[in-house]
């Protein structure tokens, strides 16, 4: 931090000096702290000057200015680079440990890659996308639904531990397991019409849910947002979400990062590894403590996250 100027260090002085007020009425005058004056009035006990000490100087950084506008470079072109090949890439003579430190003093902490389809980057699926996010820009978030199933099963537990260094971490899992479907809707409001049963989604169990589930919690005006799934595509499907005065606009093909119920069965399966149930019973006994942790202020994150398109309010 700068040292605070010749001109003002010696009318803070002067201040002093006539008696102009208290300490530490005259730190609040000129806006500095009451610490700053006293160690001023022992400098000029001191030494009799208020010249500032000149700056100690100190071991030089590895990677200067340019160097960090070339590492955040690299780092933009190859997120997934390791230091090893920043640092060659940078051509900097310094440890891997001053490449770590220059990261963070850039912000740009390692974490997990979040894979995605290649396909997504097709320009026929760009522009699905963008018609997707114009379509839904001028609806009202509160009419949002958005509806998808996630899985479970009786082998699930949680996937990091603690061991001595050199030392696995063992966890007996079951060698045979059942697995459960959970699918429900979510609103800005919370979530609604979750239902679980054993094995995967068909057009008929789907299309149940839909019928007998779903629609009761529907609204006129509502919008129904799932994926492209075969059972979502069924005719009996979308005339059922229609009958209730509501309407199903699909994803883009590739788009699970558009619909914020996905990050919210994140949350759900992370509660059902520690809850490491192992039977179909207990799978659904997970789910029904999971869900009510999901909380509003969690939803709207997530909203703000995935639904930026259709956030206006």
């Amino acid at each position: 931090m700068p040292a605070y100027s010749q001109d003002l260090r010696q009318r803070v002085i002067d201040a002093v000096e006539r008696k102009e007020g208290s300490i530490r009425q005259i730190a609040r005058r000129f806006v500095v702290s009451l610490s700053f004056v006293v160690r001023l009035l022992q400098l000029k006990r001191r030494t009799g000057s208020v010249e500032p000490k000149p700056h100690g100087g100190g071991r030089r950084p590895a990677l200067g200015p340019t160097e960090l506008e070339r590492l955040k470079g690299l780092v933009e072109q190859q997120p997934d680079a390791t230091l090893e090949e920043l640092r060659d890439r940078l051509g900097v003579d310094c440890s891997t440990l001053a490449i770590s430190r220059a990261l963070g003093k850039l912000k740009l902490p390692r974490k997990k890659k979040v894979p995605r389809a290649r396909e997504r980057d097709t320009p026929e699926t760009k522009r699905k996308r963008r018609a997707f996010r114009k379509r839904l820009a001028g609806i009202d978030p509160r009419r949002l639904v958005f509806v998808d199933e996630t899985g479970a099963d009786t082998a699930m537990t949680r996937t990091h531990g603690r061991a001595p260094a050199g030392q696995r971490v063992e966890g007996a899992v079951p060698g045979h397991w059942d697995s459960v479907t959970l699918v429900c809707g979510l609103r800005l409001s919370g979530v609604t019409s979750a239902m679980a049963f054993r094995g995967g989604t068909d057009t008929a169990t789907f299309q149940g849910y839909v019928e007998q589930v779903l629609v009761p919690e529907l609204r006129p005006g509502d919008v129904v947002i799932w994926d492209n799934l075969k059972p979502h595509r069924a005719e009996g499907v979308v005339e059922a979400v229609e009958g209730a005065g509501a309407e199903v606009i699909p994803l883009p093909p590739w788009s699970p990062d558009l619909s914020p119920i996905e990050e919210m069965y994140s949350k759900v399966k992370g509660a059902l590894r520690s809850a490491a149930a192992r039977t179909k019973e207990t799978v659904y006994e997970a789910f029904g403590s999971a869900l009510p942790d999901v909380t509003l202020s969690d939803i709207a994150g997530w909203f703000q996250d995935r639904a930026t398109y259709a956030m206006q309010l």
